[in-house]
């Protein structure tokens, strides 16, 4: 994903990285939730988005069923996770073989950064399982909230401790966390409307569409209130940053250079040809004009 976010054309690392986030986390929604929710053939599934008004009850039917395999999952992959997440196996293992293989013998460690597009799909995707299955499964509940717990101790210590922060990303991921966290709500009240109508009960279902609404309505709130932070820059943070620039010595030579650092093709000056007259040159030589003339003459003659 990371890859593919760079070929997207994003200049920095926290855009390549949110982008890759936003990947990782629309994939594993589609790769384990519905995957797994949906599964059937591939006719089964059509009929699903060709009648988008039984798609409730299909996942009122279908969710309640894998409760079973989704706390395996919390236990299994979940807890194995946050349990590797502790002691970094991977970035020693790398560091033994980079000691052993490559000649290096310095005392000097690297220190990781957080790999943002890894660590908070798989956060929220646990979120999303708790929101959609406390209604459904509540037994799921006490996995999750183990996870969570061993979650906030453990990543506070790597933030802390052992992460270091190699760029800003302004709060950009937090777009990300509210969007899916609205879409987690959504979903949920998608299921419930299902259950209720299997269950026969038309004033329950109509009860669930004014949360619906009411959520949609903060959503649409956070957009206008909160997310023009994330678009711009403070006007505090950019009067500080003019201040720092006034006192910096380096900064007339910054600007020297910035001059010479990039010329635009388009606005550079056009470089005509030496030669007078270049346009109104013949194709042809006049030798090879008049060489061409004394064949033509010599087969009219012949």
């Amino acid at each position: 994903m990371i890859m593919l976010s760079s070929l997207q054309g994003y200049i920095s690392w926290s855009q390549i990285q949110k982008s890759a986030c936003t990947k990782v986390l629309w994939f594993t929604i589609w790769n384990i939730f519905f995957a797994n929710v949906l599964s059937g053939s591939a006719l089964y599934r059509l009929n699903y988005l060709l009648e988008p008004k039984e798609f409730p009850r299909v996942l009122a039917e279908a969710v309640p069923a894998q409760a079973s395999f989704f706390m395996a999952y919390v236990v299994a992959f979940g807890w194995t996770n946050i349990a590797s997440e502790l002691f970094q196996l991977i970035p020693l293992f790398y560091n033994y073989v980079n000691r052993f293989f490559g000649g290096d013998c310095g005392d000097d460690f690297e220190a990781p950064t957080i790999p943002y597009h890894k660590e908070v799909p798989r956060i929220l995707f646990f979120g999303l399982l708790g929101v959609t299955y406390f209604i459904l499964a509540p037994l799921i509940l006490p996995f999750l909230l183990i996870y969570f717990c061993l979650g906030y101790i453990i990543y506070r210590n790597q933030l802390l401790y052992v992460y270091v922060p190699k760029f800003e990303t302004r709060g950009e991921f937090w777009p990300t966390v509210h969007n899916y966290t609205i879409f987690s709500l959504i979903l949920m009240h998608i299921i419930v409307i299902g259950i209720f109508g299997m269950k026969k009960l038309p004033i329950a279902s109509g009860l669930i569409l004014p949360l619906s609404i009411a959520t949609l309505l903060f959503n649409e709130y956070c957009q206008k209130r909160f997310f023009p932070i994330f678009q711009g820059y403070p006007v505090e943070c950019l009067i500080k940053k003019d201040r720092e620039d006034q006192n910096n010595p380096n900064m007339s030579e910054f600007y020297d250079k910035l001059n010479k650092a990039y010329n635009d093709p388009a606005l550079m000056p056009i470089k005509y040809s030496g030669r007078p007259r270049s346009r109104r040159t013949p194709l042809l030589s006049s030798e090879s004009q008049n060489s061409a003339r004394e064949s033509q003459s010599q087969d009219m003659l012949v």
